[in-house]
């Protein structure tokens, strides 16, 4: 897609790995423009009196080719337009926000919980995705993605006139005496907790066009929008 030069990540790659003892796909965690050299000293010092000095250094990368590396550490295809979550197989569209992934679709893996599909039927999954309670959506995501906060979410719905109103607000939610509002709503969970028995979800409405930040109890049921960070 850019014209990336693979020789130059497999090395920055191999960098990665020896310096950190870790996998590839670990090393965004320690930022995009900088990955550790380690350094010991080599005179007068035995193997267990031996320190490591981390230091950071810049790699010469082009930023295709950083971001080339961002997407496969998230699963993401090169195009940047879908994700595959390793654990079941399952694809979903991906937009890129700055420096953040987005899930264009709601998060369908299963916990096998029980009643996770709107009116318990297992085609309403595949169609919105599952219900989550609070506690399950902080778990739920794939590795290397997240359940969005309050300020994430603040920043991907600030421009509505590229929001996807049909595919956000649809699905509803589940409440404790049963499901609301499957029509023309969706309602997604945040990270961010409120109180010690709610936390912050998001209401979007397809048809009128708007957006309700409401504190929801953790044991309800809503959807899940994951979110990477690429930087």
């Amino acid at each position: 897609m850019f014209g990336i030069n693979f020789n130059r990540l497999v090395a920055a790659a191999a960098v990665m790995a020896f310096c950190c003892g870790t996998s590839f796909a670990a090393g965004p965690k320690m930022g995009l423009h900088k990955v550790a050299k380690i350094s010991a000293k080599k005179s007068h010092m035995t193997h267990s009196s031996k320190k490591a000095k981390i230091e950071p250094i810049e790699q010469n990368l082009s930023e295709e080719e950083l971001f080339a590396i961002a997407l496969e550490s998230k699963n993401i295809s090169k195009d940047g337009n879908t994700l595959t979550d390793k654990r079941d197989g399952k694809t979903y569209k991906v937009e890129i926000k700055g420096d953040k992934a987005w899930m264009k679709n709601n998060l369908a893996f299963s916990l096998s919980t029980p009643k996770q599909c709107l009116l318990e039927d297992e085609g309403n999954c595949k169609k919105f995705g599952r219900f989550y309670s609070h506690k399950e959506a902080t778990k739920a995501c794939p590795n290397g993605w997240h359940l969005p906060n309050d300020g994430e979410w603040r920043d991907y719905q600030k421009d509505q006139s590229k929001l996807d109103w049909n595919n956000l607000g649809k699905g509803g939610c589940k409440d404790w005496d049963g499901y609301c509002e499957g029509d023309n709503t969706g309602h997604y969970w945040s990270a961010s907790k409120v109180k010690k028995n709610t936390a912050r979800s998001w209401e979007f409405r397809s048809v009128a066009h708007s957006i309700n930040r409401t504190d929801e109890s953790l044991s309800k049921g809503l959807y899940v929008r994951c979110v990477a960070d690429l930087r």
